[in-house]
């Protein structure tokens, strides 16, 4: 089993606005129950039995919120929790770059981790484990290891990953493909070797570094030669928190901002799939979240009014309208119509331009 666990803790959450935003973006939200989506990721991170910690890599603005996420942890498991905060958003390379530098710094830099965006819905937790065992093994082995998703639709909200034929515990990888059109998605889903990208991989340290440095040398660089110096280190109810010094900064300041599948997946030979045992959500909408939750803290007062959905902070009157999606967060109100959340990106755009 993976030794270490990393939760990708970054990003505004643009596509749900208003309730994603500023210092509670998405993965602070609660989806389909009383737990968020980040505290389902850290508890999901624990019931592997890891031995090592849990790095979490988010925003320096995000960290409180963070901390107030662990504390429903027990104190051993809080005691292994490890934040560090990124001066800067850079995308998912150079904060898994940060995460890799600080555990070789912890002398972890041998050992395994998954890595997990904090933001997802995971379900199946013994389907879950034992596909995190099968990558670990791959790992171990000296590959870094996407979990990919079995398509039961031709989504174009996902990219896919093109495998070839079966290889040790895994797949052969052929190539990643950008997110299609609804035809080249349907040809994919015909093929029966594309599989979504879940975003969740499981390498060995020393690996991941060793291919960055290959594949993608002007953020490796950045990233050289790492010390104590780097950071600002403090105590928060058993939870060390790490965050960036001057040096840092200025490190942070020069640093491309580039994804991990352009950085090393798409440029590697030292990869292989595993298919994931597990039902999987990237939560990515309010279109999904209106088929995942069917709960509304406040009350909704519904008069001829049908298929709607009510994501609010206070009560909601609906009179004669249907197929909406109605929310309100933060002194903010979003209204779209069923299928066409794909715009709340924009109004999110709108409202932080004119802040």
């Amino acid at each position: 089993m993976v030794e270490n666990v990393i939760i990708m803790a970054g990003g505004a959450g643009k596509r749900l606005w208003p309730a994603s935003m500023g210092k509670r973006p998405k993965q602070f939200l609660r989806v389909n129950g009383e737990t968020t989506l980040f505290r389902g990721t850290l508890e999901r991170a624990f019931n592997l039995g890891i031995s090592g910690n849990v790095y979490v890599v988010t925003h320096e603005e995000h960290v409180d919120a963070a901390v107030e996420e662990c504390l429903s942890l027990t104190g051993e498991r809080r005691s292994r929790v490890v934040i560090l905060a990124e001066p800067i958003a850079r995308n998912t390379a150079p904060a898994l770059a940060l995460a890799a530098v600080r555990m070789d710094l912890d002398g972890r830099i041998d050992e395994t981790c998954l890595v997990m965006p904090a933001d997802h819905l995971i379900t199946l937790r013994e389907g879950f484990t034992a596909s995190v065992e099968t990558a670990s093994d791959e790992a171990l082995n000296g590959f870094i290891v996407p979990f990919g998703i079995v398509p039961d639709s031709p989504a174009t909200g996902y990219g896919y990953i093109e495998t070839g034929g079966t290889v040790g515990s895994g797949f052969e990888v052929k190539s990643f493909r950008e997110k299609p059109d609804t035809e080249t998605a349907e040809k994919y889903l015909a093929t029966g070797r594309h599989y979504w990208n879940s975003g969740l991989f499981t390498y060995r340290n020393d690996v991941f570094l060793a291919e960055l440095a290959s594949c993608t040398p002007e953020v490796s660089k950045v990233f050289l030669n790492p010390d104590e110096k780097w950071f600002s280190s403090r105590m928060d109810s058993d939870i060390r928190i790490y965050e960036p010094a001057e040096i840092l900064r200025f490190l942070y300041e020069g640093c491309p901002g580039i994804s991990m599948d352009y950085a090393v997946m798409e440029k590697t030979d030292k990869i292989r799939m595993v298919k994931a045992g597990f039902d999987w959500n990237d939560v990515g909408s309010w279109d999904v979240i209106a088929e995942l939750d069917n709960k509304s803290k406040e009350p909704v007062y519904s008069f001829e009014s049908e298929r709607n959905y009510v994501y609010s902070d206070r009560p909601v009157a609906l009179c004669g309208v249907k197929d909406l999606i109605v929310v309100v967060a933060n002194g903010r109100v979003m209204i779209c119509r069923k299928g066409m959340s794909q715009l709340v990106k924009d109004a999110a755009e709108e409202d932080l331009s004119r802040q």
